[in-house]
């Protein structure tokens, strides 16, 4: 146990929270996907987050050797980049830990994660590797660096008993009015603008099609929707950094039924055009340019 300043941004713990110590290297603060870019600065640390889905559900990962902020923009694997809305990040101003010690600390969370929430999301590591035993001897730490490794989740676990119900922040809800039966109601239109592109690789035997946003302007990353019906590559070549990833994407829709002899059986969302290029041709290939409309074939990059 040690003392913690806690300092309620909006005064209540239903909002922003940033939770510290001067006793611990690590400190919290739980913020909302949208405030991410304006916390840059307390998130510019090596650490430890959670990524909160819904009321119910966990993803736990860590920085690697990037820093917090960086890394929870970063593609994640399924549908978790549109999922989740707050994290809850354990930033470590001790810059020099080590990945090895990041992954103990993932580990062990994730075990925390699997005892205490509905469902933990983080598929690497896996639940039954989740353990002390495994730990202790998979990450090759000295003696010193578990005993300050299981300090570190000491304060962590510390921080998390410290919110008064729950890590996860109320869900707003807005009333809904009926309108009267004899008054219509028009649709909202979508600020969204989306388009349906192709992307075809006879070599990989390779097809697919997608709904892209376009009316973002020149940046790098824009929603993508890959469509039911889309051909997967046979595999997944070892030459991009995110080839597990894809690999253990494409596991997981197989064992679901939702990935069939190549084939998906459902619209999958991917938080960039490349990720779902990556997805469906199990190489890197730049978006802007391989993507083309379905009417007019036009790459993407015109459309920019």
């Amino acid at each position: 146990m040690f003392d913690v300043k806690i300092h309620l941004v909006d005064a209540t713990y239903d909002g922003a929270i940033i939770m510290n110590s001067s006793t611990s290297q690590f400190s919290a603060i739980r913020i909302e996907k949208s405030m991410v870019p304006a916390y840059s600065n307390d998130l510019d640390h090596p650490g430890i987050y959670f990524l909160l889905i819904g009321t119910d559900t966990v993803y736990v990962g860590q920085s690697g050797l990037d820093v917090i902020g960086k890394r929870i923009l970063n593609t994640h694997s399924g549908s978790i980049d549109q999922s989740w809305h707050t994290v809850l990040a354990f930033p470590c101003s001790h810059s020099s830990i080590s990945t090895n010690e990041l992954l103990f600390l993932e580990n062990a969370m994730c075990e925390y994660a699997i005892k205490h929430y509905t469902k933990c999301a983080t598929t690497t590591p896996s639940a039954k590797n989740c353990n002390a035993s495994y730990r202790n001897s998979h990450y090759h730490l000295s003696g010193g660096s578990i005993k300050a490794c299981n300090q570190y989740l000491a304060d962590i676990e510390h921080f998390i008993s410290l919110f008064p119900q729950t890590i996860f922040p109320p869900v707003a809800t807005t009333p809904t009015v009926s309108a009267p039966a004899s008054v219509p109601v028009a649709p909202v239109a979508s600020s969204v603008q989306t388009e349906l592109f192709y992307f075809i690789n006879k070599k990989r035997d390779v097809s697919g099609k997608a709904e892209i946003e376009v009316n973002l302007g020149h940046t790098k990353k824009r929603k993508t929707i890959l469509k039911a019906g889309s051909k997967v590559s046979a595999n997944v070549s070892d030459a991009f950094d995110s080839s597990d990833i894809v690999r253990t994407l494409r596991d997981q829709l197989e064992k679901a039924g939702q990935l069939v002899n190549r084939v998906l059986q459902i619209d999958l969302p991917f938080d960039s055009q490349s990720g779902a290029l990556k997805f469906l041709n199990g190489t890197s290939l730049n978006g802007n340019e391989c993507w083309k409309t379905v009417n007019g074939d036009k790459p993407l990059k015109q459309l920019l």
